[in-house]
């Protein structure tokens, strides 16, 4: 999955990407698909609940 996803973002990109900006594009693909992933799995929180733990760091 990771190579493919490699693949992909390298061939979106312009020919005269930088390595760092295909490096950024790589990482930012993964977040996003990680999110998406954490969704379809249910993986996630209510608004309300966040800022309820966010309340518990200060």
């Amino acid at each position: 999955m990771i190579k493919q996803l490699v693949l992909q973002v390298t061939n979106e990109l312009p020919d005269n990407a930088t390595l760092d900006e295909i490096f950024d594009a790589i990482l930012v693909r993964i977040a996003v698909q990680k999110g998406l992933n954490d969704i379809e799995n249910g993986n996630v929180i209510s608004h309300e609940d966040l800022l309820k733990e966010i309340e518990t760091w200060q």
